[in-house]
């Protein structure tokens, strides 16, 4: 959460930087603006407690990083472009992506109920969210903009796909990249990665995972 709030504020206003999570275990992260009650509450009730959740600078609701592929990226964010644009424009092509991969998804309309923010994030689908052909919630992802610049965080749930992880890696870079009219930073500089540490004792801190 630290690095990718740091690569937020740090890279320059044409930068687009796209990261891949590896967990280091079982976690729970939930939306800027949720009670962190609902993620304790969540948690319990699915038996899942590894470690305390911690808030993310994003929105959205809970999500149980058990094995999903977590990913982030940071893009120059057109101010015409609504969230829901920006949802629609990325998903879009990721589903397209993984679609050429012989796995399943498909953008979700919004037919059927959608959960509250306050449920787990993969609970159901909302409006955007990729599905498989069951209407199962396969990817999701939330938002923040800051100055013109836009951070996206996304979980994919591996489970639905045979591919390997370097492989599903490899297609999101792929489908992502053509969006951004301009190549990818390839390597994070030492101060990107400084500065993400110094904010991880924010995302660790009370203050902050207990703000509301």
């Amino acid at each position: 959460m630290g690095l990718d709030e740091a690569v937020l504020d740090l890279s320059a206003p044409q930068d687009a930087v796209l990261r891949f999570y590896r967990w280091d275990g079982p976690a729970i992260t939930f939306g800027y603006g949720q009670r962190r009650a609902h993620a304790v509450q969540l948690s319990a009730a699915r038996g899942f407690l590894p470690r305390p959740p911690v808030r993310r600078p994003t929105g959205g609701g809970v999500v149980f990083h058990d094995g999903d592929m977590t990913f982030s990226l940071v893009f120059p964010w057109n101010r015409l472009s609504s969230p829901l644009a920006v949802y629609q424009d990325l998903h879009a092509a990721l589903a397209k992506a993984l679609r050429g991969s012989g796995g399943p998804a498909a953008l979700w309309t919004g037919q059927g109920p959608e959960m509250p923010l306050q449920k787990a994030c993969f609970a159901a689908p909302s409006p955007a969210d990729l599905v498989d052909h069951a209407g199962r919630k396969i990817l999701g992802g939330a938002l923040r903009k800051r100055r013109g610049r836009g951070l996206y965080q996304a979980s994919l749930r591996q489970e639905f796909f045979s591919a390997p992880r370097q492989d599903l890696e490899a297609l999101v870079t792929r489908a992502l990249r053509p969006l951004l009219a301009r190549p990818l930073v390839p390597e994070l500089p030492s101060s990107w990665i400084w500065a993400g540490r110094t904010l991880a004792e924010k995302y660790r801190s009370e203050s902050w995972n207990a703000r509301r």
